[in-house]
């Protein structure tokens, strides 16, 4: 079973923009992150939840993708 999850894990860039994921669904989502191995036991992460159209058109320019990628400037919308 643990070596099945370690296997599959990986980090998403691109997403179904058309798909909704409830606001209950992300909480659990962040608690189970929240308690994830980190550098020190430091658990360094803070999380914005947002489930709103409007609000993620806000959110997702200023994030950063793939630091080793440095001539990537993330998915493109609609990718």
């Amino acid at each position: 079973m643990i070596k099945g999850l370690i296997k599959k894990n990986r980090s998403y860039r691109r997403f179904y923009e058309d798909f909704i994921i409830e606001r209950k669904t992300l909480e659990e989502l962040v608690d189970l992150a929240r308690l994830s191995a980190s550098t020190s036991n430091k658990q360094p992460l803070k999380y914005i939840l947002s489930c709103e159209k409007d609000k993620n058109e806000l959110i997702f320019p200023v994030l950063t993708w793939a630091g080793y990628l440095k001539d990537w400037p993330g998915p493109a919308e609609g990718e």
